[in-house]
């Protein structure tokens, strides 16, 4: 075989060329589209019916297509493509004419020349160099950025497969295929020629070949045919069908979706391979892992003993039949493929001419072989094309990946259809709600907000009101969160919150609000307030007009008879709308229909909201509202509805249930009110509450209030002490008593008075006795109550000889009370009254029920008494003797003291010596003077006069040491 150096030639360019756009939507059906990139102008060149379908699309196209059109300006007219290859970084497409342009995967030309006299038929790149081989029977490889790096060998056959080794340059080994038969494994030797290693021969055409890591795959006659380098032998033959057509008819198309994985599509079957990853053992060393073919191929005895090679192997994953013919084949996302099928051509059978149809790009499920979307690619001039004249690659861009459907004539690249894609397609398809449903992340939000607008107005063309107002509630919405706090009669537009920073985001809140503000509008000119109510925010941050508002409840309010809706919408921030206008409605219809009391609520609380507390009293003293007095209370009224809180108070009783119900329930069913009053004593003195209780006959409140007052406040309730009796004598006559002996703020005369018309007696009693009155008391003690005890109690309180007298007189003639007064003789009364004398002054015809039983009684009671006190006694004297030797102790206790103190020498002048003394061999001691010392020892120290301390001390000692 000849081997040729060949100079890049060079080819005339276009350089104002372009790609073409040609889009598709849905299966079976094409738009074929002419766009610069980068324009929006629309070259026409589509049918009627495709238009017609387009309508008829619910989806938008999985795909989107654009025209190769930046090839030099002969290829596809006058230099058809023979083939082509993509890769990473070049892309390589061929001709039939022999010519070769390289460009960058952006289409900027590296370079164009011719490089074969006839058809190239196989091309392959590993992206530094390229390979091509040709019908007339030679190979040229050389560098993709060095053009003078180019060399040619003709094998005299035409070529249809040629791969290089991974370290082409190095190696410049390279492995080809043809319709020779044969597997050839070319390399330099060591005199620099070509040497030749036939790998496989004498099983038809070779039609292609392949490599994955260290294994070589070609396809023939034979099949699928897998080499392992390493070992140098054919490790796996893949039989093709029974029934397949001869190998060099239709040419195989591969791709490795994975660096594991080989997709072999090759007439109408697909075969899905699975390579084992290379091991080595762990004594391999770099050089081994990256050794070339040649070295592979041209193993030495030296080199096989370095390694042990675990051998590869290749499992058939899946295997599927399709009904029609591949022509590419490459992955897709989420498991599936791309595959590209070539339609057999027809004869029509009226003009007798072949009818050629266009390929069809179909997405098929990996691991079914489901055919799950396909669509038919509209390929410019397609007539007389053959399966072979087609092929489909692949590239993994920066943004996307691409596809290239590449014919002859023609060439098409497809990607899948991004978001921004179908955002235009329904924008054009006027399907508006899609558009902003997809179009958060795609585009500004004033502008998604225009998408969605444009779709209420469509449903409001059509007279869909309620969905219209529906998704105009999801449409408008805002966080009312992110909204600044502010004064709500202020703009928003002029606030920020923390969270509305960007300029953005605050126009997007002015445009909301503008939305609202347009669409209201619509809605209430069109009389769909109903729709507008139930969706219109309800939060005054956005500062909506308030005629808006106004409208909406003047409309429910013209309905209040048949529809309760009013009610509810009353309960909106009164910043809403114009409360003003909507009191004085209000007014107007209470006044034309008063006992709508519903209507008259709903008003006083529009008072309330409005700060104007005051004008909804009257209405809800029409309602007989039961807090009322809370009401004036907590809203600070009280003083300006002072006269009116009597008639108030009585809203909560039937007619004739104060005058029928006991106080204490009364009291009860007050016992609010009465706190109320309490509470708020500064606001509405004591004074005034009594006053206006007695003045409309409600007496009994005030005795309820002065009760809690003394309670909460005694000091103020002092002055009404009078007042205080009178309601105790009326309702509640066990608190009298203890008042009066608790409590001396009062006119005894007007109490007296009181307790005689209501013959309380034993009040009158205490009054008496209190003034000393006390024969006047003991009188009604002793006829009223004939109660000796109570007789007897007051003698004993008052503690008057007097009141003792009286008693006695007129007890003797009443049995009970003689009885009374012998046993209640005690040591109080032994100064009044003896026992004795008062049997001895008893009558004697008396008879005196238990007379023995008393005095028995008193007699047991002296006789325990004199008992007792003398063992009382002895108690006493004992403790006496005790307290006594401590005190006798205390004061013969010695004490030390310093001499030169000037207030012990007069101690010592003024009292005489005292010692304690002890006989020899005694045990006890006693103290004794010095007189008595002396006198025992015969000694006159005594009767010697000293004149100051220091003779006294003198003598201390003569004296101590006569003792020694």
């Amino acid at each position: 075989m000849d081997t040729e150096s060949y100079d890049s030639g060079s080819v005339n360019e276009d350089p104002d060329t372009t790609i073409d756009s040609c889009t598709t939507d849905g299966v079976g059906s094409r738009v074929d589209k002419s766009y610069d990139i980068g324009s929006d102008e629309e070259l026409s060149e589509e049918s009627d019916n495709e238009e017609d379908k387009d309508e008829d699309e619910d989806e938008p196209p999985k795909l989107k297509y654009i025209r190769v059109n930046k090839l030099p300006a002969n290829f596809f007219v006058r230099d058809a493509l023979s083939t082509s290859t993509f890769h990473e970084s070049v892309f390589i497409f061929a001709t039939h004419s022999g010519l070769i342009h390289i460009t960058r995967p952006d289409f900027t030309t590296i370079r164009t020349f011719k490089a074969h006299r006839a058809s190239v038929l196989s091309l392959y790149t590993d992206g530094k160099f390229f390979a091509s081989g040709s019908m007339d029977g030679t190979i040229v490889i050389g560098s993709i950025e060095d053009e003078k790096d180019i060399v040619a060998f003709d094998f005299k056959r035409p070529i249809h497969a040629v791969i290089l080794d991974q370290n082409y340059h190095r190696s410049r080994s390279f492995i080809s295929g043809g319709m020779s038969g044969k597997v050839i494994y070319s390399s330099k030797n060591w005199l620099g020629q070509r040497s030749d290693v036939i790998l496989d021969q004498d099983k038809g055409p070779i039609v292609s070949i392949q490599k994955i890591d260290d294994l070589i795959l070609w396809m023939s006659d034979a099949g699928i045919t897998v080499y392992h380098i390493t070992t140098k032998r054919v490790i796996s033959t893949i039989k093709k069908p029974d029934n397949s057509p001869r190998s060099d008819l239709y040419w195989p198309r591969v791709h490795f979706p994975e660096v594991d994985r080989i997709l072999i599509a090759w007439a109408d079957h697909i075969w899905s391979l699975r390579v084992s990853i290379k091991s080595v053992d762990d004594g391999d060393n770099v050089l081994t892992q990256t050794r070339s073919v040649k070295s592979k191929i041209l193993l030495s005895s030296n080199t096989i003993s370095f390694r042990a090679v675990q051998e590869k192997k290749i499992e058939v994953e899946h295997i599927f039949k399709f009904d029609s013919l591949i022509a590419g084949i490459s992955s897709f996302k989420d498991d599936l493929w791309m595959i590209l099928t070539y339609n057999t051509p027809e004869r029509d059978p009226h003009t007798n001419k072949m009818s050629f149809p266009p390929p069809d790009l179909k997405l098929v499920n990996s691991a079914s072989g489901d055919i799950e979307h396909e669509e038919e690619i509209g390929l410019k001039n397609i007539q007389g094309l053959g399966l072979n004249d087609y092929l489909l690659g692949s590239h993994i861009g920066e943004k996307t990946p691409s596809y290239f459907i590449m014919s002859a004539k023609d060439g098409v690249i497809a990607q899948e259809t991004q978001l921004d894609d179908r955002l235009n397609w329904y924008l054009e398809k006027r399907r508006f709600f899609d558009a902003w449903n997809i179009s958060q992340h795609l585009v500004s939000p004033i502008k998604r907000l225009n998408f969605g607008t444009q779709y209420v107005d469509s449903l409001i063309t059509l007279d869909n009101w309620e969905e219209a107002s529906d998704f105009l509630k999801e449409l408008l919405w805002l966080n009312l969160e992110d909204l600044p706090e502010a004064d709500t009669k202020s703009t928003i537009l002029t606030g920020r919150s923390d969270i509305l920073l960007t300029e953005e985001m605050d126009n997007y809140v002015k445009e909301v609000t503008s939305q609202w503000s347009i669409w209201a509008d619509i809605f209430i000119k069109s009389n769909h307030i109903k729709e507008l109510t139930d969706i219109i925010p309800t939060n005054a941050k956005l500062n909506l007009p308030h005629n808006i508002y106004n409208t909406i409840l003047e409309y429910w309010l013209s309905k209040i008879d048949d529809n309760d809706t009013f009610y509810r919408l009353i309960n909106w921030d009164p910043d809403l709308y114009d409360i003003k206008l909507i009191q004085a409605k209000l007014e107007e219809l209470l006044e034309r229909d008063d006992s709508n009391d519903k209507l008259r609520k709903s008003l006083t609380e529009l008072y309330v909201k409005s700060f104007n507390p005051i004008k909804a009293v009257p209405h809800l003293i029409h309602l007989r509202d039961y807090n009322l007095i809370s009401f004036l209370a907590s809203n600070h009224l009280l003083t300006n509805f002072k006269n009116d809180i009597p008639r108030i108070i009585t809203l909560r009783f039937k007619s004739k249930e104060i005058e029928e119900l006991p106080v204490q329930d009364l009291g009860e069913k007050l016992a609010d009110i009465i706190d109320i009053l309490v509470e708020n004593r500064h606001e509405i003195t004591t004074g005034d509450i009594i006053q206006l209780m007695f003045d409309n006959h409600l007496e009994f409140i005030n005795y309820f209030y002065l009760e809690k007052l003394a309670a909460v406040d005694e000091y103020l309730s002092y002055p009404f002490g009078n007042e205080r009796i009178k309601l105790y004598a009326n309702f509640d006559r066990p608190k009298l008593l203890p008042f009066l002996t608790k409590y001396s703020k009062y006119d005894i005369d007007e109490a007296i008075r009181l307790c005689e018309e209501n013959d309380f007696v034993e009040e009158l009693v205490y009054l008496l006795g209190k003034i000393g009155e006390n024969k006047k008391a003991l009188m009604l003690i002793i006829n009223e109550l004939d109660d000796p005890e109570k007789a007897i109690k007051f003698a004993k309180h008052q503690n008057d000889k007097e009141a003792w007298s009286i008693l006695l007189d007129y007890s003797v003639q009443k049995p009970n009370f003689i009885k009374a007064l012998i046993e209640c003789a005690d040591d109080q009364s032994n100064s009044y009254y003896d026992p004795i004398t008062i049997l001895e002054r008893m009558p004697h015809n008396v008879k005196i029920e238990g007379l023995k039983n008393s005095v028995t009684k008193i007699s047991n009671n002296n006789d325990l008494n004199l008992m007792l006190n003398q063992l009382i006694l002895k108690i006493v004297y004992k403790q006496s003797e005790e307290v006594s030797s401590v005190y006798q102790l205390q004061q013969l206790k010695g004490v030390e003291v310093d001499i030169s103190s000037d207030e012990i020498k007069n101690l010592v002048n003024r009292y005489e010596t005292i010692v304690m003394y002890s006989e020899p061999g005694a045990t006890d001691k006693k103290l004794i003077n010095e007189l008595k010392l002396l006198n025992d020892t015969g000694l006159m120290l005594n009767k010697k006069t000293h004149s100051g301390l220091n003779k006294k001390l003198e003598h201390f000692f003569i004296l101590k040491k006569h003792i020694e």
